[in-house]
């Protein structure tokens, strides 16, 4: 079995950077194009077609598990974010071991891996920080997230809006919005590659992707990994997050 290999499956599907840290990529510099859409009404039409702001804010944590196959091992990624108390935990399991366990707790952050534990830096903590939301992009303004809507573009046959994305600490990301839909179709970065967004379901009347397709230069194919169960709203205790 190839130990690196599937622990870097489960980061790359947990979101968090592969090298903990993320480098910091600079703009292209070309210039936004401006049209009648902006980010602010692309974001407010994707959280109306996902269930609606005032839904959303009902939710007060999410608990989420996907699997996924990689070289004839399935790998199971647990996820609980818990955004009332801005806390998040995130493992991965090989054959029901966990292999890899993030905690953001009390504004700090540890990664355990196969029984080290290593402190997360400032600049990696911030990353983790939306992460704690179920939809962070709600939150993009007041976490210091800088958007600029750089125009339409086709996404493998289907008409998109593309953001892009600076976060506080420089790491850019692209966001491409479903035109007629609004739905979040895909996101891009230098860090966790491309990862597309499909088959929406509803759950708890709140449409989630349960597919989520992942390419990035250090896999040798697409990785694919579904949602297998997604709870919202549970009683979380301390144990949940150790």
């Amino acid at each position: 079995m190839k130990i690196k290999s599937l622990l870097l499956v489960g980061l790359l599907v947990s979101g968090i950077s592969v090298e903990l840290v993320a480098e910091k990529v600079p703009s292209t510099g070309d210039p936004f194009v401006i049209v009648e859409n902006d980010p602010a009404t692309v974001i407010a039409k994707y959280l109306e077609a996902v269930g609606g702001e005032e839904k959303i804010q009902t939710i007060k944590n999410a608990s989420m598990t996907a699997e996924a196959s990689f070289q004839g091992q399935i790998i199971e990624i647990k996820t609980i974010a818990d955004s009332e108390n801005s806390r998040l935990m995130q493992s991965t399991a090989v054959g029901g071991n966990v292999m890899q366990k993030t905690l953001f707790v009390n504004g700090k952050g540890q990664m355990v891996m196969m029984g080290q534990t290593q402190e997360l830096t400032e600049e990696t903590i911030a990353m983790l920080k939306p992460q704690t939301f179920v939809f962070p992009e709600q939150h993009y303004e007041e976490m210091g997230f800088k958007l600029a809507y750089i125009g339409e573009e086709d996404l493998e046959g289907v008409a998109v809006h593309k953001l892009e994305m600076t976060s506080p600490t420089g790491i850019v990301t692209q966001e491409f919005y479903s035109v007629e839909s609004g739905l979040k179709l895909k996101t891009s970065s230098e860090s966790a590659g491309d990862i597309s967004y499909s088959d929406y379901q509803e759950v708890d009347g709140i449409l989630m992707p349960m597919l989520l397709t992942i390419k990035n230069p250090m896999l040798p194919v697409a990785l694919e990994a579904k949602i297998v169960s997604v709870k919202f709203n549970q009683t979380l205790t301390e144990a949940d997050f150790q």
